[in-house]
């Protein structure tokens, strides 16, 4: 167990390369805001996954007020330890229609065998083109999941950081997190938390915080199929975020 493995220095180099090309392949990104999931550091080769975001928000006298967001994803089990996501978002404001908000391209890497230590850990990497504002930005960071008798914890820790001559300065820090009451396959009920710590360059400033209760299941339909699905109704604890956010994300897996 204590050994280094061939695989594990191949993913490593695989992520490594990733990160480091991202700037050279990259267009824009934007905040999935309503719409936004928690990241899982967990990888099934050959498993071919479909998914369904979406979101929406209430934000009293901001311009953000009653957007909706959905996002529409496919992803498949590269290898054992890597996971690769292609998705188009789509957004609409009141009395506007629905417009192409981003393409994005995720890459999850599964750095621990799940159970393997106390601490699964996981790299996120993405790259996006966002069509609204034009912007270029990058995203990676860490995943974390743990389970202490019934309840399962997921952290993960994102840096986002725009390109071009536009381009804010740092890079923005981005948190998202659930508990997970495991018991019944079927609904399993938790909490979900999303925010932002300000930047790199600002830390603790212009922070926005979401939390509130989550649900969540799986229908087995067959041996190698099941569905799999999440919602949350989100607060807002500061003024710099909607006060009220629902999100749900429904995913189909085959393997």
């Amino acid at each position: 167990m204590g050994k280094v493995r061939t695989g594990n220095k191949t993913v490593a180099w695989i992520a490594y390369s990733i990160v480091v090309a991202l700037p050279l392949f990259y267009h824009p990104i934007v905040h999935a805001d309503p719409a936004a999931k928690v990241l899982l550091p967990t990888v099934v080769r050959g498993e071919l996954e479909f998914e369904l975001l979406g979101g929406f928000q209430r934000w009293p006298n901001h311009d953000g007020d009653r957007e909706r967001q959905f996002i529409g994803e496919i992803g498949y089990g590269l290898t054992d330890r890597w996971k690769s996501e292609l998705g188009v978002g789509t957004t609409r404001f009141p009395n506007e229609s629905y417009r192409l908000d981003e393409i994005e391209w995720e890459n999850i890497f599964a750095l621990t065998e799940p159970g393997q230590y106390w601490l699964d850990l996981g790299l996120f990497a993405e790259f996006a083109r966002d069509y609204g504002s034009g912007l270029n930005a990058i995203k990676i960071g860490p995943m974390f999941q743990t389970q202490v008798g019934p309840v399962q914890s997921n952290l993960d820790i994102l840096f986002e950081r725009q390109l071009g001559a536009e381009a804010e300065p740092g890079a923005a820090i981005d948190y998202q997190w659930q508990l997970k009451w495991r018991g019944n396959p079927h609904f399993e009920p938790g909490l979900q938390g999303f925010g932002t710590l300000g930047r790199t360059n600002n830390f603790g400033h212009q922070t926005e915080n979401r939390i509130g209760p989550a649900f969540f299941g799986q229908v087995v339909t067959s041996p190698r199929h099941k569905i799999k699905y999440d919602a949350a109704v989100l607060f807002g604890l500061t003024n710099n975020t909607a006060s009220t956010t629902v999100r749900f994300q429904i995913e189909y897996e085959m393997n």
